[in-house]
């Protein structure tokens, strides 16, 4: 009978505490909820920029102008540094061009011999296969002095020899229609 009773008890005790467990609506307390409770956080990365191909190729077509314009405006200021009417001549790929530029090259007076030259394409106006246009910015202060910082547009053409040479400084014409000294 004691052994009969502590069956009794031990049943009686396992169901009190599995009543105490439970909440007033018939769920165990020790159950986790059906639905897990997460929390996360999103963090905004900052926007990456984008490059579009033909952003890449006009930025490199812009540098290859600009050292274009570089290589001419550094030979053009050695030909006059040095008096050498020929290497200035090569410059141009317009014959009228030259002949007009040729009434300036006694009067170029230079502080130091040209070393730095600064070249800047502001603005490309027409870029074609024989025709280049562009605002160009240009800074040789430290071999021709005070004076010598210049914003100016100049057309590029194509020379019989094939390499780039100036065609037209100035206001006006920008590879659109026929040459202005034609």
């Amino acid at each position: 009978m004691v052994s009969s009773m502590r069956g009794k008890l031990a049943t009686v005790a396992v169901f009190t505490v599995a009543v105490a467990a439970c909440t007033t609506d018939g769920t165990p307390a020790t159950t986790p909820s059906s639905t897990p409770t997460t929390t996360s956080t999103t963090t905004a990365l900052p926007a990456t920029p984008t490059t579009t191909v033909a952003t890449t190729t006009t930025l490199d077509r812009r540098t290859e102008i600009e050292a274009i314009f570089q290589d001419l405006e550094e030979r053009r200021l050695h030909a006059l540094y040095e008096g050498d009417r020929e290497a200035f001549q090569a410059l141009f790929a317009n014959p009228e061009y030259m002949t007009r530029s040729m009434g300036a090259f006694d009067m170029v007076e230079f502080v130091e011999e040209p070393s730095l030259v600064v070249v800047e394409v502001l603005d490309v106006l027409s870029d074609h296969a024989s025709c280049i246009a562009a605002e160009v910015g240009i800074d040789a202060t430290q071999s021709l002095g005070s004076q010598a910082v210049a914003k100016s547009i100049w057309v590029l053409e194509l020379s019989a020899s094939s390499d780039w040479g100036y065609s037209f400084g100035g206001e006006g014409w920008t590879c659109n229609g026929p040459h202005p000294f034609s």
